[in-house]
């Protein structure tokens, strides 16, 4: 029976997650040809390394020098993030419902038979192990001695990361339809965990008791139909420099005071694929495949892209300098932060990322569909 309602769920996300591109017509367009292009920019592929296929929601993290993913089939690998070589690989043999958190040599996940467990990444020992009043469909987040989860029926728990005793649950009203989420909740050290959530809002919570620190609107619920009034926060939110940004589907991309929850700015844009900030910059993937800037303190556009318009291109990363997107047919794009140009390119495969790419300075981690996993690099 549980089993039965959580191919329903997924499946009924997995619908909702194709409207995400046809509203904006992504789904008939026809993506806009590639352009030759003059490189400015080295783009290479350091390693690369095969996985299971991945549907977004096991995205990899990074974790003192080492890259750790899991799979639906509960393998949980570590590779050396400079070499590609890996380290260890776990088998659960567990079936797993998202990605991977990892504090130390401890990795936590989320089970399909909705448990939360903790193991030891290097000899698979599982250390402790607790029941969820539903699976999770994203990573754990760690904060501090914290274990952060959000299960599929809106609820947030804390679990303490030592023995896996429950500190506190709070519980989310959910609207009736959802766009799919693959991570829209992240850990910001140990004082704040920020989490995204249905109709446009932004929860920052203390991770000791689940407390709500402050709430921002990132975009009201407008239509008159229930998919219309779809206004969800499907990405992760960014903290940097005592501020926090976030965009919402259907909805606002807006910045907000880290301190008190203070609105800066907010500008009309639909997006379900991320932000990436630097010092000045927020930049943003429009679900159309346009790729925006906007001044971090005062929301003006600075630029706007539309050379990769329908070609399904993930959220940005910073690469250096540079904005990296990857498109729905496996080509990593660099941007110039200054004006948006294309300055560099190179092909990963015939499938494109389910992910943001996950930004380490002058490299980035890039997840293709079929689960490989890539380092690209501009050194």
């Amino acid at each position: 029976m549980r089993r039965q309602l959580l191919v329903t769920a997924v499946l009924s996300s997995f619908l909702l997650a194709g409207c995400a591109s046809w509203f904006e017509g992504s789904v008939a367009a026809k993506p806009t040809p590639l352009a030759d292009i003059k490189p400015i920019q080295a783009l290479k592929v350091k390693w690369t390394l095969s996985q299971a296929a991945s549907d977004g929601t096991f995205t990899p993290v990074y974790a003192n020098g080492n890259v750790v993913s899991a799979d639906a089939d509960g393998h949980i690998r570590v590779v050396d993030a400079l070499t590609g070589r890996q380290t260890a690989d776990i088998a659960l043999k567990r079936g797993l419902s998202a990605g991977v958190a990892v504090a130390g040599d401890t990795v936590i996940v989320g089970t399909l038979d909705g448990k939360l467990l903790a193991a030891d990444r290097n000899s698979g020992k599982v250390l402790w192990e607790q029941s969820l009043t539903s699976v999770i469909l994203e990573a754990p987040q760690v904060a501090g001695s914290m274990v952060v989860v959000r299960s599929n029926d809106g609820r947030l728990t804390g679990f303490s990361l030592s023995d896996g005793k429950q500190q506190w649950s709070v519980s989310r009203t959910q609207p009736q339809l959802l766009v799919r989420n693959t991570g829209s909740m992240q850990a910001v050290g140990n004082e704040a965990v920020m989490v995204g959530l249905p109709g446009g809002k932004l929860d920052i919570i203390s991770p000791a008791n689940g407390n709500t620190l402050w709430e921002g609107v990132v975009a009201n619920p407008r239509g008159a139909t229930e998919l219309e009034r779809i206004t969800d926060i499907t990405s992760r939110p960014v903290y940097e420099n005592g501020q926090v940004c976030a965009v919402a589907y259907q909805g606002k991309v807006a910045c907000f005071d880290a301190k008190g929850g203070n609105l800066m700015w907010s500008r009309e844009l639909s997006s379900s694929r991320g932000v990436a900030l630097d010092a000045s910059k927020l930049y943003v993937t429009a679900e159309n495949g346009s790729v925006w800037a906007y001044d971090r303190t005062t929301g003006r556009n600075l630029w706007k892209t539309d050379a990769l318009k329908f070609r399904n291109v993930s959220g940005p990363a910073m690469l250096g300098r540079f904005v990296l997107v990857i498109d729905g047919e496996g080509y990593g794009h660099l941007l110039s932060n200054e004006n948006g140009s294309l300055v560099g390119r190179v092909k990963l495969g015939s499938e494109g990322t389910v992910a943001q790419p996950l930004s380490l300075g002058s490299s980035a981690l890039v997840q293709a569909a079929s689960g490989r996993l890539s380092l690209l690099s501009i050194e």
